[in-house]
């Protein structure tokens, strides 16, 4: 009698998962993002942005001819980091709560400004980043139309329905983006007594967008 023979067991054979290299442009602008979070503007040049990404000092010109295009891209970038960061804040509230989103997307920009405080000291800086740059008006228009929309909600919900949507999403844009700057800038504390940008926020919602239930969060 022959004995049976069990075939060999093969384990299978999975193939390594490998995260893609990131392109030469994306380290380059990577590496300006990172050198702004820590250094801010002082001293940023391509030939050291060459040698932080490490590659050599003449490959950023061969995507950016200029250290202000990088920087642009660097802005776009972020521009379209504080979509998501403004997506993320509204998503959780219903469309008719249209103050309670305007309120919540305060808060959201303000979250950005703090994570992110390098490259939101260059996004609006003409004197930095090719504004002319596509990349550039395209994120920067999404950035703004995305506050239109989020001010057109809270006219519906009865905020200020007789004026311009435009108008009255600059005017919010610059309250809350002159409460966050002066918290970076280090202004705001010793003039206001107050060390918390979210608490001179909430004052602000309260002040500009009365709600009846004034939705309040702590960046």
């Amino acid at each position: 009698m022959t004995p049976t023979v069990a075939p060999p067991t093969t384990t299978p054979t999975t193939t390594p998962t490998t995260t893609p290299t990131p392109s030469t442009r994306d380290r380059l602008v990577a590496t300006a993002r990172d050198y702004l979070d820590h250094d801010g503007t002082d001293g940023i040049g391509l030939r050291e942005i060459a040698r932080r990404a490490g590659v050599s000092h003449g490959a950023p010109q061969r995507h950016f001819p200029t250290l202000s295009a990088l920087l642009a891209a660097v802005a776009a970038e972020a521009f379209g980091d504080l979509v998501l960061a403004v997506d993320r804040a509204i998503a959780p509230i219903p469309e008719a709560a249209g103050r309670e989103r305007l309120a919540a997307a305060a808060f959201g920009y303000q979250r950005f400004a703090l994570a992110n405080s390098g490259a939101f000291g260059l996004m609006f800086r003409a004197d930095l980043c090719d504004i002319g740059d596509p990349d550039y008006m395209t994120s920067g228009a999404a950035a703004f139309a995305q506050l239109v929309a989020v001010v057109r909600e809270a006219q519906s919900d009865g905020f200020h329905p007789e004026v311009r949507a435009e108008e009255l999403a600059g005017v919010m844009w610059a309250t809350t983006h002159g409460i966050v700057s002066l918290h970076l800038h280090g202004a705001l504390a010793p003039m206001t007594g107050c060390a918390d940008p979210a608490t001179v926020q909430q004052l602000a919602n309260e002040l500009f967008i009365p709600s009846t239930s004034n939705h309040r969060e702590t960046p």
